[in-house]
């Protein structure tokens, strides 16, 4: 009985940092919805996109009324300056190339509006776990290089924290291993009991999720075309 309150607590700190209402509103990377239900109750004009078609099929199913397309954050099927939000919902990492990602999201935000990338922290409690599953640990750095070095500017940057709360440790175990639809593994299983140490006695077994939230704004000049050089502004 695994809970997660990361989707939900995404959708809250977005509508902290930016102002969503009435907006149009990309999500990049939205998965089979789990962010996306919470941002279609608002009053915004929702696209959500994702690169995997059983994903969509299955956000289909749940949220019919959402706007799903298939599309890579590394090629956005949208004009310039369509958005006033683009969001990447822990999605940024997953990209082949994090750069073009960003510059594709550079291209599609209206001058005014914002760019906003959500990605865990890679030294979280929760994350140390799941690293043992799926080490992750590379391709966050590189997300975040990646959002050091773009076009665009940074407004803020925060961490903030959510909860994933399990009935005990054989709960945790269980959830882990099935999340990652991988098959049990006694060895993996022990390291995170380890690292769990004392925790593992707690029923509910409570682990904080830590995630950062970066808002960025387009730079003054207008961000290049894909194969375009400085000379061709």
């Amino acid at each position: 009985m695994m809970i997660k309150e990361s989707s939900r607590s995404i959708a809250v700190k977005l509508r902290q940092v930016v102002d969503i209402d009435g907006c149009r509103l990309l999500e990049v990377g939205c998965g089979e919805g789990a962010v996306t239900q919470y941002l279609a109750a608002s009053s915004v004009e929702l696209i959500a996109l994702d690169p995997d078609p059983a994903n969509l099929k299955r956000a289909g199913q749940k949220l019919p009324r959402v706007d799903f397309r298939l599309g890579s954050g590394e090629a956005l099927p949208f004009p310039d300056a369509t958005f006033d939000v683009v969001l990447f919902t822990k999605s940024l990492h997953h990209h082949q190339d994090c750069d073009r990602a960003l510059r594709e999201a550079a291209r599609v935000v209206k001058a005014a509006g914002r760019v906003v990338v959500v990605e865990p922290v890679n030294s979280g409690e929760l994350e140390q776990l799941l690293n043992l599953l799926d080490d992750e640990t590379e391709v966050l750095l590189k997300a975040q290089q990646a959002v050091r070095d773009c076009r665009l500017k940074a407004v803020s940057s925060e961490v903030f924290f959510s909860r994933w709360v399990f009935a005990d440790k054989d709960d945790l175990l269980q959830s882990l291993f099935a999340y990652y639809q991988r098959p049990f593994d006694r060895k993996i299983a022990a390291r995170i009991l380890a690292l769990l140490s004392a925790k593992c006695k707690d029923r509910p077994l409570a682990l904080r999720d830590s995630l950062v939230i970066q808002v960025l704004k387009r730079s003054f000049a207008p961000p290049l075309r894909e194969g375009a050089t400085e000379d061709d502004q």
